[in-house]
């Protein structure tokens, strides 16, 4: 019978170790990106200025109404019911979803994509029965 050295048996348990606790991070890193919930920049109420203070890049407008049917007029994003000023040059484009979200019980519908910003920057919306604006990215 043969028997491993004890110097053998360390090394071993010492590189399975460090392989654990490697797919413990990696799992971790993964399952923290996958559930990552929109972070709420600022928020106001229609045709009040919703200021952003800190961040760049590009941010989501989203709206609620006084019910549960969609605030915007036309039930879609329009970018032209927002103007956005700050500096650098930010602008607002279509936002790349169409799907609602929701804080509490409000459900959110996107307007606008704030893109390029840098902080301070803020943004005006209003029109259709638009009663709130929230910025997230």
């Amino acid at each position: 019978m043969h028997t491993l050295s004890p110097t053998i048996v360390k090394a071993a348990l010492a590189v399975g170790g460090m392989i654990l606790v490697a797919v413990i991070v990696v799992l971790t890193v993964l399952a923290g990106k996958g559930s990552a919930e929109p972070e709420l920049l600022a928020d106001s109420m229609a045709g009040q200025a919703t200021r952003v203070q800190v961040g760049e890049g590009t941010a989501v407008v989203w709206v609620s109404g006084s019910g549960s049917a969609d605030p915007r007029p036309g039930d879609g994003p329009d970018p032209g019911l927002c103007s956005v000023t700050g500096e650098g040059m930010p602008s607002l484009a279509d936002p790349d979803t169409t799907d609602t979200t929701t804080i509490g019980g409000t459900t959110l519908y996107p307007v606008a994509q704030v893109e390029d910003y840098t902080a301070p920057m803020k943004v005006v919306c209003s029109g259709g029965s638009i009663d709130h604006v929230y910025l997230m990215r």
